[in-house]
């Protein structure tokens, strides 16, 4: 037995049935949340439970598999030298809509159009592990955070988590929160495993490709689209699609989203170019269609699905929360 044959998913509660009914549980808390932050800011509707704020959406960007793309990775749409059409969804992953020069994690979302008339949603975020392990923990720290006193916060983490986990946690958030230095400079991981076919497990990265956007920023930017715009107008923005392979449970694990999968064990290999064109000025109308979209990362073709628990909960709850902000 080869080492990318000993993944296996461990399901909450002992089976697929008595995870299906936390993520229910866990859908319905996250829409308290989301009414929560809609009575907390004044909003008529609710809004997104994270990644509220857009920071840039694209109709019009393409994804170039690799013409040397390696034969293993070539698994179902993906095959060499295909071009696909694109989406792009650029945010920042607080639930308000908070000043660009906050510091904060950001996200971006491509959805990838498949033949067929299908698409692809690849969801990736500016750190490459999260701070929960998975889907309770999240929904638990979560629930605690917005609620009490925020001063009182890492008092009641700590008895809730235990000391060590509440450090990690902390240390976590704080390291990936942090000013942008502009979109077309950022690194996204997918922080979660998802199948991908023949292939086995990997996680995905998409990182700057032209010298000048890998270059940090002189100025870190205050407004995002507009430092994005200013970047277009130069000419495209390029960034490369990587993927890393699952090597064993202990250093790749697939059900612990707070394990990072380090480049020494697991190298990120080259397998697409996403290209967005330039252009004189974002699109305000494409980027409001954009905004409008429901992404999920089980928005997949068969034998790209998510796994783990934290990404098996997030087709529930993306949805749940999905149906009351596209009201």
């Amino acid at each position: 037995m080869t080492d990318t044959e000993r993944w296996r998913e461990v399901f909450d509660g002992g089976s697929i049935e008595a995870e299906k009914e936390s993520f229910q549980r866990f859908a319905e808390v996250f829409q308290s949340i989301q009414e929560a932050t809609r009575r907390k800011f004044g909003w008529s509707h609710p809004q997104r439970t994270l990644h509220a704020k857009q920071t840039a959406g694209i109709e019009d960007a393409r994804l170039l598999i690799d013409d040397d793309a390696p034969a293993r990775f070539c698994q179902g749409y993906v095959q060499a030298g295909k071009e696909f059409g694109a989406t792009v969804r650029f945010s920042n992953a607080s639930a308000a809509h908070l000043p660009d020069a906050s510091p904060d994690l950001r996200g971006v979302a491509l959805r990838v159009a498949i033949p067929g008339g299908g698409f692809h949603d690849l969801l990736m975020t500016s750190f490459p592990v999260s701070h929960a392990r998975n889907a309770r923990q999240f929904v638990e720290f979560a629930m605690i955070a917005s609620s009490g006193d925020r001063a009182t916060l890492p008092e009641r983490l700590v008895e809730h988590f235990g000391a060590a986990e509440t450090r990690r946690m902390l240390e976590n958030i704080q390291q990936g929160a942090r000013k942008s230095p502009g979109l077309a400079r950022e690194r996204f991981w997918s922080r979660g495993a998802y199948l991908w076919g023949e292939a086995g497990p990997v996680r995905f990265n998409l990182r700057p490709w032209s010298d000048d956007d890998a270059k940090p920023a002189e100025v870190e930017p205050d407004d995002l689209n507009a430092d994005f715009s200013a970047r277009l107008a130069q000419g495209p923005v390029n960034f490369k699609l990587a993927l890393q392979s699952f090597v064993d449970e202990e250093r790749t694990p697939i059900e612990d989203g707070a394990v990072e999968w380090r480049e020494a064990v697991t190298p990120s290999i080259d397998i697409a170019t996403l290209v967005i064109p330039g252009r004189p000025s974002i699109d305000a109308e494409a980027a409001a269609r954009v905004d409008g979209l429901a992404f999920n990362p089980w928005n997949a073709p068969e034998g790209f699905r998510p796994l783990g628990n934290l990404n098996r909960a997030r087709g529930a709850v993306y949805s749940a929360s999905a149906a009351l902000w596209r009201k």
